[in-house]
């Protein structure tokens, strides 16, 4: 079996003359080598009109031509698109434009007309394959003479391993369907899978009851059936039929097939009246695939069928299978899972991609040869579902001590009942354990009271219509616990199916509060639906009140995670943003949390959300959303407020917040009614992230929350708030003539220096930069947060000669960077008389501030530096060496003398040697490396010089506000922001004491962050001594405190250290652990110095 189609079918001389493939009851088939034939002329003709790499569209059923086209289109290089026949022209169309068909192929004289309407509208040639017969075996493709290009030849088209094969779309159950683009080599390692796992050989004989337009139908049944030297007989109907199906199997003596639940089902169901018991085909197994099949149906399967029935797990991302029971040979059995993974690396992820162990409940992630490297044309999906290297499933399990997986649903199906997360598998196995119920479908529904509550839909067995709704409830109490008991139960005559056969719940939940809404008062609306991201609800009487609507406006908008401290009024507001699959972080504090929005939204490039009750908890956080405005991050601060008619009456937590939070934001708005919502909200988050970012506050009385809204105009107001997020941003860019003067600048000057700022690393100009300083080979330094923008270690940063620098350049170029206290506002005597700035800047107040501006650059840093970079292409020039020289020199002069001080041992520790041990563990990993959050006084302003930060927006501090109390907050976001990727936040013992329990937040998350605490007993140490015992000095705290017991308190690692080994053997362990750790650090209280202003080893 080699490793793209062109191996199948199978090549093998022992098969040639075998049946390969024909049509069940008629025995009008074709053998091995026929099929290779029929491929290869069919193939011949798609090569001389198709480049590599053109997508053909089959819109076809099962059938032999299916075979011949779906072959011959990969054998020649092009991409085979497969198409459900049944599909509308609107779905159609969307496929087809999705994809980037180049054709579409029909069965001639039996073409679907909604197909060929599709094709004509997008003007997409037709080509015909001949209908496969008794009397007509020879197939062939008609192309019309216009699309022939008589330059191509086989040659050209031969495909190769990496070249995509098949482009199918996922049934989009959580979401609009998304491209999912296979590769030949996915394929043959997904059937090599399948082949090995049931021992496939020439002696198989398969029923082919799958739709061959999804991976189940083509990989399992078909693809590796045909690679095998096995026989695939497909219905003449082209698609499965119960009363035929075991007349079939018995007739051409079929040994094994493969099928979703719903047609075991229908199988069962009918065994009494179709199962031919005296005379049953050599059943070898059976497999059950693409939903889950409850253990009652599979035990009767095995008793009537008498062949072991294998559940397998599979998804079109994986090219089809991904896990397996074992055929009873070569292992156990255990029903109610799926099996083991199938030469396919499994894993149970945490929220925070650490991988969980046995029989705990997380999301099912892989990854192996078979799987998808990504989404067509989606870099927020992949994001989502290729972070940390595992390709996230979105299904929620658990794997046994023995490897075997069971699901429990999936992750965004989930329903949460006043914080219990049920899984709806489980509910629906309860149901159907009752012995009237054939099928059962549960879902949530939203609730006053819990959030979400339990319902569920039935279909009962055939000589069962006198079971009730109650008598199931009562049988499900039985099995369940209550909570998880279904409150209503609705008894159908079928469920609404997708063209698979598959059940989806979203739609079944969507379909039955359609039909049945009326008789609940209209007052209900699917949580599956809303799960989905399906912000959209079809019964026309549903009332949505504010928080659900803050929360779906929160999610159009794009946002994915909030923080905050919940009460009263906005308690429920943080449930219905878990439901909208916002995650809500639920802090110690408000500081913290409204630290971390602000850091997130930094991290993001989009506004963090901070969600605070009114009053005290509105005023704790306005000290995160100053920090946000100063720094220039994006956010916004959400209070709940005392209602309208409350105030100036002395009302619970009465406060004048928007007056309190005017000097610290750019804008504050309070919205007096509910329809005002979208626009309030779409205001702050656009304010929030316009020109120079910053702190927006909003707040909502509590009698607004709690008024409630018709569905219309929920939909209306988020269509709204949709159309504003597609809106493409006007992104300011300078003139021509002003890039121009920059570029004069630049050459006329004899010491030139770009200085980068967190303005760079927030426009995500890294790549841009880098291009500029290698072109120029221009020296730069970087701001403490402009650090990593370019690696610290690139050779000509200049960092290590900070006062050289700035002290001689003539010309700066200054990109995301203010020059204020940090950059010693631009004057001498840090700076020469004659310098020129430069300064690039997406505020225009910016420019002036301190001092005259030989060029102001006025527009977004990215679009800026990409246009300064074309200039220099047009007339490329260099810095003079001998500047690079110089700066070179002094750089490793003040590097050596650094290096001789960080390595003298000493102990107690003191910064140095404590920095250098954490610099020797950092150095060693692999990247991406931690990310690295600091503050303290001396703890920052030394790690800064000592700590190499190499990758961008990979490190944090206390900022242009110098604000000491973040570094909790900042490292909850940078994990939240980051899933799976380590986060150091190193503190001084001082600055951890703001924040220090948000430790609890850390380990009740979960999250990867190791807090190290360099404890020298007080501000700056704790060598003040006070005469009076009474009295201590302010500067010093309790000596030699055990922070690390903290963590210990709540489950977390814990060490304390005083030496600089222990430093190194503790940092390597937590960062190697994935888990939350505190390092109590052991440092000379008189180590240190005042700080507050930068000061370096130069």
């Amino acid at each position: 079996m080699g490793d793209t189609l062109l191996s199948i079918p199978s090549t093998s001389m022992q098969v040639s003359n075998k049946v390969a493939i024909g049509i069940a009851g008629t025995y009008t088939s074709l053998s091995y080598s026929q099929l290779r034939d029929s491929v290869s002329k069919v193939c011949e003709e798609i090569i001389k009109v198709t480049q590599k790499g053109d997508v053909i569209s089959l819109v076809l059923p099962n059938s032999v031509e299916f075979v011949v086209s779906f072959l011959a289109v990969t054998w020649a290089g092009a991409i085979a698109a497969p198409l459900n026949e049944a599909y509308r022209k609107d779905e159609l169309l969307f496929y087809l434009q999705d994809a980037g068909a180049k054709a579409v192929v029909v069965i001639e004289n039996h073409s679907p007309k909604e197909a060929l309407e599709a094709a004509e509208s997008l003007k997409l040639p037709i080509w015909s394959i001949s209908k496969f017969t008794s009397n007509s075996r020879d197939i062939c493709m008609k192309i019309p003479r216009s699309n022939w290009d008589e330059t191509q030849s086989i040659g050209n088209n031969r495909a190769l391993p990496e070249d995509i094969a098949l482009f199918l779309h996922t049934s989009g159950t959580t979401s609009k369907p998304k491209g999912v683009p296979l590769t030949h080599k996915n394929l043959m390692t997904s059937i090599r899978n399948i082949s090995k796992t049931y021992e496939l050989s020439d002696s198989d004989v398969t029923l082919l009851v799958m739709p061959l337009f999804h991976v189940h139908g083509l990989m399992a049944a078909l693809l590796s059936t045909l690679a095998t030297g096995g026989q695939v007989w497909i219905p003449e109907e082209g698609r499965f039929s119960a009363s035929n199906f075991w007349k079939h199997c018995v007739q051409h003596k079929v040994t094994w097939y493969t099928a979703v639940p719903t047609i075991h089902q229908i199988l069962v169901s009918r065994a009494e009246q179709d199962y031919p018991k005296n005379n049953p085909p050599p059943l070898r197994f059976i497999r059950s695939c693409s939903s889950s099949l409850a253990p009652s149906i599979l035990d009767k399967m095995e008793q009537l069928f008498h062949a072991p029935v294998l559940e397998a797990y599979a998804m079109t991302e994986a090219s089809h299978q991904m896990t397996s029971n074992p055929l009873p040979k070569n292992g156990r059995r255990k029903p109610g899972t799926v099996g083991k993974g199938q030469n396919v690396e499994v894993a149970i992820l945490s929220d925070n991609c650490e991988i969980l162990g046995p029989n705990k409940v997380g999301e099912v992630c892989i990854r192996g040869e078979n799987v998808t490297k990504g989404y067509l044309n989606n870099p927020k999906a992949n994001e989502e579902a290729f972070a940390g290297g595992w390709f996230h499933t979105g299904d929620q399990g658990y794997l046994d001590e023995d490897g075997y997986l069971t699901l429990t649903g999936r992750i965004k199906e989930l329903i949460n009942r006043g914080g219990e997360k049920i899984s709806p598998l489980e509910v629906d196995a309860a149901l159907l354990s009752h012995p009237n119920v054939s099928e059962a479908v549960s879902f949530g529904v939203s609730d006053e009271k819990y959030g979400e509550e339990v319902e569920a839909a039935v279909i009962l067995k055939n000589k069962s219509r006198g079971t009730t709704e109650k008598d199931i409830i009562e049988d499900c109490k039985s099995r369940i616990a209550s909570f998880k008991v279904p409150k209503k139960i609705y008894i159908v005559d079928d469920f609404p199916r997708t063209g698979s056969g598959k059940i989806q719940r979203r739609i079944v939940a969507q379909s039955i509060l359609e039909q049945f809404g009326s008789q609940n008062n209209g007052t209900r609306t699917s949580s599956v639906d809303r799960n989905q991201g399906k912000e959209t609800i079809s019964d026309s009487c549903t009332l949505i009140d504010g928080y659900q609507l803050v929360a779906k406006i929160l999610k159009c908008l794009g946002i994915n995670a909030a923080f905050g401290v919940l009460g009263i009024p906005v308690t429920k507001l943080g449930i219905c943003c878990q439901q909208e699959r916002i995650r809500f972080i639920s802090t110690r504090h408000e500081l913290p949390a409204s630290y971390a929005a602000g850091a997130f939204g930094y991290l993001q490039g989009k506004p963090g959300v901070c969600i605070t009750v009114s009053g005290p908890g509105c005023l704790h956080a306005l000290a995160g959303l100053a920090s946000a405005t100063v720094n220039c991050f994006p956010m916004i601060l959400i209070s709940g407020a005392a209602e309208n008619s409350q105030i100036d009456r002395g009302a619970f937590q009465e406060c004048d917040q928007l007056r309190a939070a005017l000097p610290h934001a750019k804008q504050v708005f309070r919205v007096e009614d509910i329809g005002e919502t979208a626009r309030y909200l779409c205001r702050a988050y656009h304010i929030a992230r316009s020109g120079r970012p910053g702190g927006v506050y909003i707040e909502f009385p509590s009698n607004v929350l709690h008024q409630r809204l018709e569905i219309s105009k929920v939909e209306h107001l988020l269509s709204f708030s949709k159309e504003f997020i597609s809106c493409p941003r006007n992104l300011p860019t300078p003139t021509p003539d002003v890039i121009e003067r920059t570029i004069q600048l630049l050459r006329m000057a004899e010491r030139p220096l770009i200085v980068i700022g967190k303005g760079a690393n927030y426009a995500c100009a890294e790549h841009e930069l880098a291009q500029l300083i290698n072109n120029l080979n221009i020296p730069f330094l970087a701001t403490p947060m402009g650090k990593g923008c370019i690696p610290d270690s690139h050779p000509l940063s200049a960092s290590a000669a900070r006062s050289l620098v700035l002290k001689e350049s003539d010309v700066v170029l200054l990109v995301g960077a203010r020059l204020n206290w940090i950059l010693h506002y631009g004057k001498p005597p840090r700076w020469s008389d004659n310098c020129k700035f430069i300064q690039l800047d997406i505020c225009e107040e910016e420019f002036h501030r301190n001092m005259n501006i030989a060029l102001p650059v006025f527009g977004d840093i990215r679009e800026c530096v990409k246009l300064i970079n074309k200039a220099v292409a047009k007339e490329p020039f260099q810095v003079p060496i001998s500047w690079r020289n110089k700066i070179r020199q002094k750089c490793e002069e003040n590097t050596r003398k650094l290096e001789s001080r960080l390595q003298e041992l000493r102990i107690p520790l003191d910064f140095h040697c404590a920095l250098n041990a954490m610099r020797v563990v950092i150095t060693s990993l692999p990247k991406p490396k931690p990310i690295l959050v600091s503050e303290g006084a001396n703890t920052m302003d030394f790690g800064r010089l000592i700590l190499p930060v190499e990758e961008p927006r990979s490190r944090l501090d206390a900022g242009t506000w110098g604000t000491m109390g973040v570094g909790m907050g900042y490292a909850i976001a940078s994990s939240i922001s980051y899933p799976g990727r380590s986060v150091i936040a190193l503190e001084g013992d001082s600055a951890f004491g703001f924040s220090g329990m948000e430790i609890e937040t850390m380990i009740r998350y979960n999250l990867p962050i190791v807090t190290v605490v360099f404890n020298n007993n007080g501000i700056y140490g704790g060598t003040e001594k006070s005469a009076d015992p009474s009295d201590p000095a302010p500067t010093s705290f309790v000596p030699n405190a055990h922070y690390e017991k903290i963590a210990e308190a709540f489950g977390g690692l814990s060490f304390w250290i005083e030496t600089a080994e222990e430093l190194v053997k503790a940092l390597r362990e937590s960062l190697e652990s994935k888990k939350p750790a505190l390092l109590n650090v052991v440092i000379d209280p008189s180590a240190g110095t005042e700080s507050g202003s930068l000061t370096s080893h130069n």
